[in-house]
């Protein structure tokens, strides 16, 4: 304006000085000022045009901006900026709303992935599009196997809300749903009415909606996306004929689907049906944000379900293993125990747990000696295959195992600790100790039935022979004794015979509940005339536990018989014979039979002792250190022992007497899947 009031100026300073000029001077002034006046005005339109376009843009974009005001009046610019800092404002709350709505899904992821839990899954992300965002209609769409969908639609009415199930084929993927499922890429579709929602079955996915745009965001895994690739017959690596046109290489085939290198996970989508506006480009960014969090979690759930479906596997054929298996660390602290273990062990799965390796596993069962073979096993080179050892329980008792001890390696390919595979030896044991003693038995068996005939037969006829001898009345004192002395040793071979007989062909056990008290009281009064001849005083400390126990009573009285009498031979005149029987306890030296209660019986002596080279022989048969003796009793014992699945041991000192142990069950064996049962005569 200051340039054309100038030029104005002149132009009639100049028709002052010249009047004659002021004809032309002052119309091409006022027709130069016009022109520029003109110019400026259009000028000016122009910016205001371009202002409202941007603002047009920007109103697309979300951003509910009022209407410029297409006036050119003097106050157009006063009103605009009003506008413009109003606009400010209300982006500014929005963006404030955003930043709370990014707070919230960030919680929501926490939850969601602290807690793998499908159901929570889906119940978050609804509350958070539905509840934070506003979105009155979504779909949370997951891929099952068999190219199958599954989706979960809710729809926020003013009056109602609805949640249903909707399960689909890929068959069913139509229009800017398949192609935004099949590329991997997120689609914002703004016209419904050229690019319509796919129907399931004829039904539309959104029944009765008032939807204009949509969105539809693919759940795409974080991993390679094109993993099958290089895989031989893999249809991502086929040649153009066989995929679709337009096909980028993501899923263009119906194979694809089924593929397990499939990267679709499923989808999400969401519509402005019952919102107020349409989605913007806002709306699409914040879906792909929640699309891209829920398909890491998504892809966590899964990978934590087969992971955990391995570890379910492992965890049955290690609790499935009838062998113990136990590993530890460097220390020798125990890590994992299977069933196995922890059952031969007898404790539960914490408390195993606690032990230690040394303290659990020891080379033998002898008090003190607490060496243990797992951690030495891990710096030798060569691992041996099966080792010997003892398993000792939580109650103190030692089963025989058989090991195998290997090392435990790490990624590092450094040593962590142990791995120990064992077997309980207790049957297989008992197993060969029967074996050896049948395999006696068998030899006794063959040189009695060959002596039985050839030896009774004669002796019959000689001790008949000496009995006729001794009627006669001509027959000195002398001969008489002689004669007396002929009869004693045929007797005494009758008696080795007969106990051949028992040795070589043992009676069937007829078990019946029986009083342990009575039984050694029967015991001790057959052997008076012995005890009472030689002033032996008999000691019986029994106890409350064991006074009814199962065996056959006539064969353990036989065995008590035996022990007794040996102890009674042993001592000199005033000496002490004591009978203890109790339950076994934590604190007894023995080896305990799977899953049976044991009791003892023992019988110890005062006496002299037995020579410790003659301990190892002392149940063989014929050895005996007894003036006149067979050396059959003791052998009888241990078979009537044996035959009651029991065991025998002897301990003794020269000069500090004797100690035989039997231990035998407390309860009837099971043969064949059968208790044994019977009953004798006698109490």
């Amino acid at each position: 304006m200051l340039v054309l009031a100038g030029i104005y100026s002149l132009c009639l300073v100049g028709a002052a000085l010249y009047p004659p000029s002021a004809w032309i001077t002052v119309p091409g002034g006022l027709l130069l000022g016009g022109r520029l006046l003109w110019r400026r005005r259009r000028l000016h339109a122009q910016r205001l045009d371009a202002i409202q376009r941007r603002l047009s843009n920007l109103r697309s974009e979300g951003l509910f901006l009022d209407a410029a005001n297409g006036e050119t009046s003097d106050d157009i610019f006063y009103r605009m900026i009003q506008t413009l800092l109003t606009d400010l404002e209300r982006t500014l709350f929005k963006l404030v709303e955003k930043n709370i709505q990014l707070l919230s899904l960030k919680e929501i992821g926490r939850s969601i992935i602290s807690s793998l839990d499908e159901k929570k899954l889906v119940d978050s992300v609804f509350e958070y599009l539905v509840q934070g965002v506003g979105y009155k209609e979504a779909a949370f769409v997951v891929m099952r196997k068999n190219q199958c969908f599954q989706a979960v639609v809710t729809i926020e009415r003013a009056t109602r809300h609805i949640r249903r199930m909707v399960t689909f084929g890929r068959e069913d993927l139509t229009g800017a749903i398949h192609n935004s499922l099949t590329t991997g890429k997120a689609f914002m579709i703004k016209d419904v009415r050229m690019h319509p929602m796919m129907s399931v079955q004829g039904r539309e996915l959104f029944p009765g909606t008032t939807m204009t745009s949509y969105i539809c965001v693919p759940l795409v895994k974080s991993s390679a996306m094109f993993g099958c690739r290089g895989t031989e017959g893999c249809l991502l690596e086929t040649g153009g004929e066989n995929r679709e046109p337009g096909s980028d290489g993501f899923l263009g085939e119906d194979e694809c689907f089924a593929c397990p290198e499939n990267p679709l996970l499923g989808a999400l989508i969401v519509t402005d049906g019952y919102r107020a506006a349409p989605l913007t480009s806002i709306d699409h960014v914040t879906v792909e944000t929640v699309g891209s969090l829920v398909s890491s979690i998504i892809e966590n759930w899964m990978l934590y379900q087969e992971l955990r479906q391995e570890e379910l596997f492992r965890e049955k054929v290690f609790e499935g293993m009838l062998h113990g298996l136990i590993v530890c660390d460097l220390d020798g602290n125990v890590t994992f125990a299977n069933r196995s273990a922890r059952e031969m062990c007898g404790c539960g799965a914490e408390s195993i747990l606690s032990c230690n390796i040394e303290t659990l596993i020891v080379e033998t069962p002898a008090a003190g000696d607490k060496r243990s073979q797992v951690l030495q096993r891990l710096l030798e080179p060569d691992a041996k295959l099966m080792r010997d050892a003892y398993f000792c329980r939580a109650d103190g008792v030692y089963v025989p195992i058989s090991m195998n001890v290997s090392k435990l390696v790490g990624d590092d390919n450094r040593i962590q600790g142990a791995i120990v595979l064992f077997v309980d030896m207790s049957e297989i044991r008992r197993m060969q100790e029967q074996i050896r003693h049948l395999d006696t038995l068998a030899v006794l068996g063959r040189f009695t039935s060959a002596i039985a005939h050839e030896v009774r037969n004669p002796l019959t006829g000689i001790a008949a022979g000496i009995q006729y001898l001794e009627r006669s009345t001509q027959l000195t004192e002398e001969q008489r004794e002689s004669i007396s002395f002929i009869l004693a040793e045929v007797g005494r071979i009758n008696r080795i015979i007969t106990d051949l007989f028992k040795v070589a062909k043992p009676r069937d056990l007829l078990y019946q509940s029986a009083d342990l008290n009575a039984i050694i009281e029967r015991s001790r009064k057959s052997l008076r005339e012995v005890l009472d001849g030689k002033g032996i005083q008999v000691e019986v400390r029994l106890d409350e536990s064991v006074h009814s126990v199962d065996v056959d009573p006539d064969q353990i009285m036989q065995v008590l018989i035996n022990l007794i009498k040996n102890s009674a031979e042993a001592l000199e005149k005033g000496g002490t014979i004591a009978i203890t029987a109790r339950r076994c306890g934590a604190d007894d030296d023995m080896i305990k039979e799977k899953g049976r209660d044991m009791f003892f019986i023992d019988v110890s002596d005062n006496g002299p002792g037995i020579d410790q080279r003659d301990l190892e022989r002392v149940f063989e048969p014929f050895f005996s250190r007894k003036r006149g003796g067979t050396g059959l009793g003791l052998f009888v014992t241990h078979s009537i022992v044996q035959h009651h699945q029991g065991r025998i041991t002897v301990r003794s000192e020269p000069g500090a007497g004797t100690m035989v142990r039997v231990y035998l069950p407390l309860s009837r064996p099971v043969k064949g899947g059968a208790i044994e049962t019977g009953s004798t005569s006698g109490g």
